[in-house]
């Protein structure tokens, strides 16, 4: 059997080698971090879209009404939940025609676990100029903002 102090002595010994291995290539000055600090994702829950106040929030709608008075159907998403999401319809307004258009949802805002989008744009090639530049920054609603 071994002494004692032998056994201590060895422990001892090889505590401070492991010591002077995992702190002896320390620089004095501290951790020095260099680069793009990591980022979260840009959504950590759901994102939704909400036509206005007291209505549900909507995940990829197949029709959505967009600033009070816009109203886009048919709507084929080809993204969702990103920083910006995606889709084809129809758009129009009132009695119009309903146009053929490429929608954005955009501007997300975070609320609790779950994230709004809060910008559409939409861009329908048949309309006339003076219409298509009122599509192009459409305020949608978040809830609490």
């Amino acid at each position: 059997m071994r002494p004692l102090h032998a056994t201590l002595g060895a422990a001892a010994l090889a505590a401070g080698l492991l010591c002077g291995l995992l702190c002896g290539c320390a620089d004095p000055g501290g951790l020095k971090v260099a680069g793009p600090a990591h980022t979260p994702s840009p959504t950590a829950g759901p994102v939704y879209v909400v036509e206005g106040p007291g209505r549900p929030p909507l995940r990829g709608p197949a029709s959505l009404e967009a600033g009070g008075s816009v109203r886009l159907t048919g709507l084929r998403w080809r993204s969702w939940g990103g920083p910006a999401a995606e889709a084809t319809g129809t758009v129009s307004s009132g009695r119009d025609t309903p146009y053929q258009a490429r929608v954005t949802l955009s501007g997300l805002v975070r609320k609790d676990r779950s994230a709004y989008y809060s910008r559409a744009t939409v861009v329908a090639a048949e309309l006339p100029p003076e219409r298509q530049r009122a599509l192009r920054d459409l305020w949608l609603f978040v809830p609490g903002h």
